[in-house]
């Protein structure tokens, strides 16, 4: 196993998170996970929560329907990327 920051293989074993090993660099000092997948919604998840926006919802409420974080909803809108193809379409 590697560090992801700089590719060392001098890491050790550094606590638990949820049931999962956590792993720590020598050199650079970073902790990670082994395996670590971020969240990641497609983009007809997106576009929903998007159009919903549009359509007068507030964050919290879309939050309640789709289960999605109104701050990662809020950061979709910030990016404007599909904001700007639904608004297109």
């Amino acid at each position: 196993m590697n560090c992801p920051r700089c590719h060392s293989t001098a890491i050790f074993k550094n606590g638990h998170r949820k049931d999962r090993q956590c792993y720590k660099c020598k050199q650079c000092g970073r902790q990670f996970l082994e395996f670590y997948q971020p969240w990641v919604y497609s983009d007809d998840v997106k576009q929903l929560c998007l159009k919903m926006y549009l359509n007068g919802m507030s964050l919290r409420e879309i939050e309640r329907v789709t289960d999605i974080h109104h701050t990662t909803i809020l950061h979709w809108l910030r990016q404007g990327k599909l904001r700007d193809e639904i608004l297109l379409k």
